[in-house]
């Protein structure tokens, strides 16, 4: 079994990194800190990093200030790569590939392009926090509070709050688990689900005027740019949930969020309910996710972007 191979390499070496995704979610920043943590507590060397910095609300997380964004000049015995689809979504640290003999993948993105000398990919997990569980909990390894808090920071994170599809009898079993190792769940719940600056309720009022609808409004599309940003002295990261707010609506299958990220480029996130998997339209485009959610980059103008969106989208409607 694979993870019980992996589990061999832990216990057979000293000094490994551990690396996720840029613009890290719950799952990429919660899987590489449970990781992390286990490691330092079984007497290891670890370095942790990721090309962009940990947002604002995760970073009570333990370790969370020890996540580098640039590489240091050593070489390692094991690179974990956690919830990266492709080594492309290491971002500009991707040379951490010449800093090891042994690269390992673990993810659940159905569209994994097997990239690492091992690989592990269960698409059928809610997070890498689950697989990370299953990977200690089958080599033995204890799971402190510590750990804990970053586990189920990562379930719930990709889960939205145990709410989505993707959660499983499973999944609910390992997140009891991890309450009954004393976790103020639902303090880590308060924090990831019901807390908002005042710039992020100002800017939320601002996306929330850019709302339109298509197909009988079954499809909402919502946007932000950098001039909002500032007018509410918010940053990218204040923004990074809002595409729930489209789907959310009692009518849509479908979520659409364009946030500018630089001039004339946009990232885009996608959001369903039941019907269209939008893992197909993101790689349309060069992106990728899961059925339910996924994203990409784009470039060109706003209105533009948005039109090719939507001929897109209309493909894959049913």
């Amino acid at each position: 079994m694979i993870l019980t191979k992996i589990g061999s390499i832990i216990k057979q070496n000293d000094n490994f990194a551990i690396i996720s995704h840029f613009s890290p979610d719950g799952d990429a920043i919660g899987s590489s800190l449970a990781l992390y943590n286990m490691l330092i507590e079984n007497g290891k060397s670890v370095d942790i990093y990721n090309q962009d910095e940990v947002p604002k609300r995760l970073k009570f997380l333990p370790y969370s200030n020890y996540i580098k964004n640039q590489l240091l000049d050593k070489k390692y015995e094991c690179v974990f790569v956690l919830d990266c689809g492709d080594k492309d979504r290491i971002g500009n640290l991707v040379d951490i590939f010449n800093k090891t003999n042994l690269i390992v993948n673990i993810d659940h993105h159905i569209s994994n392009t097997l990239f690492a000398d091992i690989n592990y990919v269960d698409s059928n997990a809610s997070s890498v926090g689950e697989i990370i569980y299953n990977l200690l909990k089958i080599n033995g390894f204890e799971i402190s509070k510590n750990t804990a808090m970053c586990l189920y920071t990562s379930i719930v994170s990709d889960t939205g709050g145990l709410k989505y599809s993707n959660t499983t009898s499973m999944t609910l079993n390992i997140a009891g688990d991890l309450i009954n190792t004393g976790i103020n769940f639902t303090e880590i719940n308060r924090i990831l689900f019901n807390t908002m600056t005042k710039s992020q309720l100002k800017l939320l009022s601002k996306v929330i005027s850019t709302l339109e609808l298509y197909k009988n409004d079954s499809i909402a599309i919502m946007h932000v740019n950098k001039q909002m940003l500032e007018e509410c002295g918010a940053n990218e990261d204040d923004a990074s949930d809002m595409v729930n707010y489209a789907r959310d609506i009692d009518t849509v299958e479908l979520g659409i969020f364009i946030k500018e990220v630089d001039t004339n480029k946009f990232k885009v996130s996608l959001r369903s309910k039941n019907k269209v998997d939008v893992r197909l339209i993101a790689e349309k485009f060069n992106g990728g996710g899961h059925v339910r959610a996924a994203g990409f980059t784009i470039e060109g103008d706003f209105e533009t972007v948005k039109k090719n969106i939507l001929e897109v989208v209309s493909k894959y409607w049913k």
